[in-house]
């Protein structure tokens, strides 16, 4: 016998779900404990299959994995919404409750291995669904072992893995066992998604959820009245941790003139102590880009900065032939240049200087994304005019806490920062005289 196919895949999850769907809420979060649990006991293995298997610097793969298991420890906070609940009624009563769709599939992105399987998969199954995951070719291992350690506790057949190329696994999207779609990766990525699965809708495929979290080019704001050592720590952190590949990273640093002075050396400084080594090292911070898609992209578009008049602040752009964290101020004219309009996924940022807050904030959503901001110094107002569903006022856009999570509006996602729980069930209104 061969390797499961995608129908023996959904044929299995499609099965186990009733059975998830008969637990109780509290099952299933007593579940999801020892679901954590497993996580936690493999942990270390983890981390080594993300350092070998993406060159995720050791650091940040151990963030990532206290991340995930930071998220378990929330769910029993975040599944509150799924409660049944009394609503408004003119007359007799009106209950809102909650429904899973029956099997979910997450199509994860090779940049999270650990973070984002666990997000999606702990949430659907939460909401009662089972799950069929679907890691990236770049991190298939990884992204099995999270995947496969939260499945123990659960039905047999609740949690799936496809081994599949993204070519293999898209008709997965429209299979006829598969209810709702939580997708991670570009929005180019996510374009062909909803492409192929409006074709397929053409052709009477039944309609279901699609859930992107895509690209982002979120801006940081250093403000008058910003504390320059906290800024200029979060642009470090926040723009070039695990080497700048990560949706909600700092890539656009807006910085008003009033505070430049005062910001730049600090900025200088805070880039310069980033640790650039081997990905095993426990001190490494950023691994150089050296090759693939993401080098060849970046690499363009520091040609493109440079060219246009863009001037490093700090960083050399190119070491020994990999791309290293750098900053590269750019002045007004170039700001249509790629890395300040398209996403750098590379350890390479841009910055410019404006006079005011005003023509920073409408910088910062000049942008067809809206994933998120983080803002330093401004007053109220700022952070009522910023377009981005994910906002951090004196915090690093890596501020880390489960409760406040992650989406995107526009070109980043299509529902806002709602948590996947309640995304990944579905409402019904129940009246009764």
């Amino acid at each position: 016998m061969g390797p499961p196919t995608i129908d023996d895949h959904t044929r299995a999850a499609a099965e186990a779900a009733p059975s998830v769907a008969a637990l109780a809420l509290d099952e299933r979060l007593a579940l999801a404990r020892a679901s954590a649990e497993e996580l936690t006991a493999i942990g270390p293995s983890v981390v080594d299959s993300a350092v070998a298997e993406i060159d995720q610097p050791r650091r940040f793969a151990e963030r990532e994995l206290s991340t995930a298991l930071a998220f378990a420890a929330a769910l029993p906070d975040l599944a509150e919404s799924l409660r049944p609940a009394r609503v408004p009624a003119v007359s007799g009563r009106t209950d809102l409750e909650w429904r899973p769709f029956g099997v979910a599939l997450g199509w994860h992105a090779a940049n999270a291995p650990t973070w984002v399987p666990a997000l999606v998969t702990l949430s659907a199954l939460i909401a009662g669904n089972a799950t069929i995951s679907r890691p990236s070719a770049r991190a298939v291992r990884t992204g099995s072992a999270v995947v496969e350690a939260l499945a123990r506790p659960w039905p047999e057949g609740a949690v799936r893995v496809v081994d599949l190329d993204a070519t293999e696994a898209l008709p997965l999207l429209w299979h006829d066992r598969v209810h709702v779609v939580v997708a991670h990766g570009s929005t180019a990525t996510c374009r062909r998604h909803v492409a192929a699965l409006g074709r397929a809708y053409l052709d009477g495929a039944r309609m279901r959820p699609y859930i992107p979290e895509a690209s982002g080019n979120d801006a940081l704001l250093v403000l008058d009245g910003a504390d320059p050592d906290r800024a200029a720590e979060a642009a470090a952190i926040g723009g070039f941790a695990n080497g700048g590949q990560l949706c909600m990273a700092a890539k656009r640093i807006i910085v008003q003139r009033s505070v430049w002075d005062a910001f730049r050396p600090r900025l200088i400084a805070a880039v310069a102590a980033l640790r650039v080594g081997p990905a095993d090292e426990a001190t490494t911070d950023v691994v150089p880009l050296r090759s693939g898609r993401a080098f060849e992209q970046a690499s363009a578009a520091l040609d493109e900065a440079l060219a246009a008049g863009g001037v490093p602040v700090v960083g050399e752009g190119r070491r020994d032939g990999a791309l290293v964290p750098t900053v590269v101020e750019l002045p007004p004219s170039a700001l249509g240049v790629r890395l300040w309009a398209e996403e750098s996924f590379a350890p390479l940022r841009g910055l410019t200087v404006v006079d005011d807050a005003d023509r920073a904030v409408e910088l910062a959503n000049a942008s067809p994304y809206g994933l998120g901001a983080a803002v330093f110094g401004g007053g109220a107002e700022v952070v009522e005019r910023l377009n981005a569903a994910r906002i951090v006022v004196g915090e690093g856009p890596l501020y880390s806490d489960p409760h406040l999570v992650v989406g995107g509006i526009r070109d980043s996602g299509l529902s806002g920062a709602r948590p996947k729980i309640e995304q990944l069930a579905w409402a019904r209104r129940v009246h009764r005289a």
